[in-house]
């Protein structure tokens, strides 16, 4: 697909996958865990480290990405976090929007 689209635009793609790790989580669930990893680790090879299309892919999910075997082989990782301050108004609530919502039910902070 992403070689149809950098083909069509004549620009490489962006490829967005979210939830990348919800297949992942119901396969333990249900014992196939080891089959799901082969299949996505496949995936995603092909998708992000040998497409010659792709401009940069995110990945959206709870699992932290160094930690998982799927991403055997996969490199140039820059991994955020809801923790990363500088990214705060991306995941979830700033500070300041917390602030004024704890204002708003009259709650005072912690």
């Amino acid at each position: 697909m992403s070689e149809l689209l950098a083909k069509h635009y004549g620009k490489e793609v962006i490829i967005l996958i979210d939830e990348y790790d919800v297949p992942l989580d119901k396969a333990f669930q249900y014992g196939y865990y080891d089959e799901m990893v082969m299949l996505i680790r496949g995936l995603f090879g092909n998708a992000l480290k040998t497409n010659s299309n792709l401009f940069f892919a995110v990945l959206i999910g709870c699992l932290r990405v160094s930690k998982e075997s799927i991403f055997t082989g996969l490199n140039n990782f820059n991994i955020y976090s809801i923790t990363n301050v500088e990214f705060d108004e991306y995941f979830g609530f700033t500070d300041t929007e917390v602030k004024e919502m704890l204002s708003y039910y009259g709650i005072k902070e912690c």
